[in-house]
């Protein structure tokens, strides 16, 4: 398990960082609205994605008896799927502009589904990379495209292509993903597929399916909505601020999830065992997540302004709301590996199913009542800590038997941790004011860090002096 968190931490970081850095130029370079109108496109092509994979890659990994025959007979599945979906998609890109009043959307969709296609029929080959854990070659994949077609979509929005510099990424990723994937796990296509099999591996990933479907509504109605009844232009700023809120979830989460249901699926006899140590994961991500919050809050102007420039303020406030959700969603996004780890994918559904409701519930009456991205953002914020119990109280007490208040216990640290920075920015609040906004923003950081890791000295979570002493002993320094 070390090994493949510490490939996939190489590839999380590496994306992040590069990630960022595209995404700071292209912000310099592009209009609110041309985040907008591809946020949109994005939002659909996804949710169709969802068909196309219905499920089948997390049972991949699950099955332990799948033969060449029965990979074959699911790709040839998936591959008449996307085609199915990526002709649907294509028809249906006037409807779409013609909903949202922009003709752009036409082109975009066309070209994006080249992306749906080769997305859906790596599925399989995608979910054998990890299956076998090939985190190495995962890592080394995900990071050389990132930065080839960073560079790219910067040259040419700097070219002026404008909103098309946006689909280069996706567009070059998918295909590409394809054929190295196929490389080390060749997949042949068949005229005549057994059925049989895929009625089998359906019969666990139907749930996950459902799940994944209703889990996908859930996190990207918000953005439709906003693009109908607000503007494309306030989707600019709203996706704009959720996507820097989810840069930093994504580089913990998205090191753990990658390897969490291969190693766990390895414990679904032991419930006693995934649950300790589940909740040492759960320790582990809010320790970093709940300060985390905190300072993003309380930096929300500074990091917006630095990274993407002063043209980009109307996104801060739903930033600093949507910052607030991070503790929650971060904890939250592993509990699918989780419920699938436990065979319990039907639970994973119908939890899924609860949530869903509530976050539209609250989606609608923002939009409805308010009518702005910042009401938008509040409803996400809000909805995902009633989720976070629902969820929890479910899982520990119907599938781990175990007591929930183990897993709340790991919190409380945390959240003192989180209300004593809080009260220290708030104290100093003059000071970060009458500084500009790149002093500021590294005034804040270095605070942010200092009261933490003193926090977690005292309480002995982890004490930085010792870290780097037994390091340099380690290394014979």
């Amino acid at each position: 398990m070390i090994k493949g968190l510490a490939w996939s931490a190489i590839e999380k970081y590496s994306v992040f960082l590069v990630s960022l850095i595209v995404s700071m130029v292209l912000a310099r370079l592009l209009a609110p609205k041309d985040f907008g109108v591809v946020a949109i496109a994005t939002v659909i092509i996804n949710f169709l994605s969802i068909f196309s994979t219905m499920g089948i890659g997390p049972a991949i990994i699950q099955r332990k008896n799948l033969s060449n025959d029965d990979i074959n007979n699911i790709f040839s599945f998936s591959v008449i799927i996307s085609l199915i979906l990526t002709l649907i998609f294509f028809a249906s890109s006037w409807l779409i502009a013609h909903y949202y009043s922009e003709a752009q959307l036409i082109t975009i969709c066309h070209v994006l589904c080249i992306n749906l296609f080769f997305g859906g029929i790596n599925m399989v080959p995608s979910a054998l990379m990890a299956k076998n854990r090939r985190f190495k070659e995962i890592a080394i994949r995900t990071v050389v495209l990132q930065i080839l077609t960073g560079a790219i979509a910067v040259y040419a929005a700097y070219n002026g292509f404008g909103v098309y510099s946006l689909l280069i990424s996706p567009t070059v990723t998918s295909i590409a993903m394809m054929f190295y994937n196929c490389h080390f796990y060749p997949v042949k296509f068949k005229i005549n597929i057994d059925i049989k099999i895929i009625k089998s591996i359906f019969s666990y990933s139907s749930y996950q399916f459902g799940f994944e479907f209703i889990n996908y509504s859930s996190r990207n109605l918000d953005k439709l909505i906003i693009g109908k009844y607000i503007s494309a232009n306030a989707l600019g700023y709203y996706d704009k601020s959720y996507r820097l809120m989810q840069l930093p979830a994504g580089q913990l989460t998205g090191v753990i999830n990658p390897v969490l249901q291969p190693i766990m699926s390895t414990l679904q006899d032991d419930m006693t065992q995934m649950a300790q140590k589940y909740n040492k994961i759960i320790s582990f991500i809010a320790t970093i997540s709940f300060p985390l919050a905190i300072y993003l809050f309380f930096s929300g102007k500074e990091l917006i302004c630095v990274f993407y420039g002063n043209s980009w303020k109307p996104a801060v406030t739903s930033f600093e709301i949507l910052a607030l959700s991070l503790p929650t969603q971060m904890i939250l996004s592993t509990s699918g590996g989780i419920w699938q780890s436990c065979n319990s994918t039907k639970l994973l559904f119908v939890t899924g199913a609860i949530n869903t409701g509530i976050t539209i519930a609250g989606f609608i009456i923002a939009a409805y009542c308010f009518s702005t991205i910042e009401a938008v953002a509040a409803a996400w914020t809000i909805t995902s800590v009633i989720n976070f119990f629902i969820t929890f109280v479910s899982m520990y007490r119907i599938v781990l038997r175990h007591s929930i208040m183990s897993m709340l216990r790991q919190l409380i640290s945390p959240i003192v941790n989180a209300i004593l920075l809080s009260c220290i920015y708030i104290a100093l609040k003059n000071v970060f004011y009458n500084s500009l906004f790149l002093e500021s923003l590294i005034l804040k950081t270095i605070l942010g860090l200092i009261v933490s890791l003193v926090y977690l000295g005292i309480t002995g979570k982890f004490n930085v002096i010792v870290f780097f002493k037994q390091k340099c002993k380690r290394n014979g320094i």
